[in-house]
């Protein structure tokens, strides 16, 4: 069976739309990893981002940055050289590879004090993947959206409901700032506090879709 050729979006709307569908299917395909269990790797990350751009730009999705395309410095960060970012990404991998093992799959004892200290675990390996992502800026698009997906990936992976970041578009500057913070001090304070926002946004909007639903019984 001959292979579809990929048809360009013709005008804003039809590339919007694209888009929209494909973060959606990304963000679908980034649950199912989460929840599998199956070993997050380099590969997985390259899934993720070929399933969200492989309809509006097929010729990028799914790969990371070579020679030649580089990026400007953007706020407090300056990523590195097209040239050099495999290398970086593998040395990221490795890095997440052992702290994703270092986090206990169950919380160490049933006290409240366990559970919490798992859930910071939790939520500083999810900012490090957070920043991390955003730092080296691995791919040719989409880097920002593909490092919140990647933080809900690691929630989700240990039983935690995803962040919501729908806000981040209404107070960008704060979320810079959180990024700027940990380039500048390594302090990862202000992004692990809005991903514990965004933690408990989700956890409350499903309490009340449950509530609704119970209602109507």
């Amino acid at each position: 069976m001959a292979k579809e050729t990929f048809k360009p979006p013709r005008t804003d709307s039809e590339l919007k739309q694209r888009e929209a569908e494909g973060l959606w299917r990304a963000q679908i395909v980034s649950k199912e990893i989460a929840e599998s269990g199956e070993r997050i790797t380099i590969e997985t990350i390259k899934r993720i981002h070929e399933e969200f751009f492989k309809n509006v730009r097929p010729e990028m999705a799914g790969r990371f940055r070579q020679a030649g395309e580089d990026v400007k410095k953007l706020e407090c960060i300056e990523p590195p050289p097209g040239i050099i970012v495999e290398q970086r990404m593998h040395a990221f991998w490795r890095n997440m590879d052992t702290r994703l093992a270092a986090i206990p799959k169950k919380p160490r004892s049933k006290s409240e004090k366990s559970r919490a200290q798992r859930n910071t675990e939790i939520v500083e390996c999810a900012a490090w993947v957070h920043h991390q992502i955003t730092a080296i800026h691995p791919f040719c698009q989409g880097n920002g959206r593909m490092a919140r997906i990647m933080n809900n990936v690691i929630l989700r992976r240990f039983g935690l409901q995803p962040s919501d970041f729908k806000d981040i578009s209404a107070d960008k500057p704060r979320y810079l700032h959180a990024l700027c913070q940990i380039d500048k001090m390594e302090d990862y304070g202000p992004l692990r506090e809005i991903i514990v926002e965004g933690v408990k946004q989700t956890y409350h909007r499903v309490y009340d879709r449950v509530a609704k639903i119970q209602k109507k019984q």
